[in-house]
C-alpha cells in the first residue's frame, strides 16, 4: 500500500470538497491503484491513481445521511469524479489511514 504524505492528503482534500458546506472532510492517504474502485454505494473504473475524499455533510448525525465523495489524482490534484451518497466509507471509525482535511466546527468524529 502507497501513503502519500498527511500534509499533502489535507492539501488536496482542501482543495476538492472542502470550499463548500459546514461538514467535515476526510482523505484517505492510501493511494488508490488504477482499476474498480468503491465510491460510495457504486463502482467505478479508475484509469490513474487516486485518493478517496469523503465529506460527511452532518457530522455526528446517524446515517444514512447526504455526504459526498470525491478521486482525486494523486499526481496533478484534479478531481478525476464526485459522487454523492449517503453512506460513510464504513461504518464506525475509519482507519488509520485517513485524516481530516477540514473541520471548521471541531465535529470530526469518525478519524483516528
Amino acid at each position: 500500500m502507497v501513503l502519500v504524505d498527511a500534509a499533502a492528503a489535507v492539501d488536496l482534500g482542501a482543495r476538492s470538497l472542502g470550499a463548500s458546506g459546514a461538514g467535515v472532510v476526510y482523505v484517505d492517504r492510501a493511494v488508490r491503484e488504477p482499476g474498480d474502485v468503491v465510491v460510495g454505494p457504486r463502482t467505478f473504473s479508475l484509469r490513474r491513481r487516486a485518493l478517496m475524499v469523503f465529506r460527511d455533510e452532518m457530522p455526528g448525525a446517524n446515517w444514512m445521511h447526504p455526504c459526498t465523495y470525491a478521486l482525486v489524482d494523486a499526481e496533478s490534484g484534479e478531481t478525476v469524479l464526485t459522487v454523492s451518497a449517503d453512506r460513510p466509507p464504513v461504518f464506525g471509525r475509519l482507519p488509520a489511514t485517513w485524516v481530516v482535511a477540514v473541520d471548521p466546527h471541531g465535529r470530526a468524529d469518525l478519524a483516528p
